[in-house]
């Protein structure tokens, strides 16, 4: 029997089953982790105490697919908006170290590209970040 691996956002939301997959620096970019770490409802609590979880952290879980508002039809729309996003940008020569790579769903879409970027991606803006990189459109 042929088994499948579970196909994984790389920018989930905290929540049950979730795992926790970058840190943000001081910098503003992630630091992703060699392995994505168990976190729990304390967890997930704790974090989102000063601000919201997704603004602190990145987290891992299952891609859901059609259950999810970026889904396009056949990908994610997340992945691709993002690469177009930062096409004029220079990015790093090298891929992160990351623990979810071959099931990553941006991977499967981008292949190396979705990777270098993945550090510069936070889930959720502040106010503050959102109005900065705000398009002038």
């Amino acid at each position: 029997m042929k088994t499948t691996k579970t196909i994984l956002c790389p920018s989930s939301r905290a929540q049950t089953g979730a795992r926790l997959l970058g840190i943000r620096q001081e910098d503003g970019s992630m630091a992703i982790l060699p392995e994505p770490l168990k976190i729990d409802n304390s967890f997930i609590d704790i974090s989102h105490q000063l601000a919201p979880a997704e603004q602190q952290f990145r987290f891992t879980n299952k891609c859901v697919e059609s259950g999810c508002k970026q889904w396009t039809g056949a990908r994610c729309g997340v992945a691709d908006k993002l690469i177009q996003a930062c096409s004029s940008i220079q990015l790093a020569n090298t891929l992160p170290e990351c623990g979810i790579r071959p099931q990553c769903r941006w991977y499967k879409q981008n292949g190396d590209e979705a990777c270098k970027i993945c550090p510069l991606v936070i889930t959720e803006l502040t106010e503050e970040e959102w109005v900065y990189n705000k398009p002038n459109h």
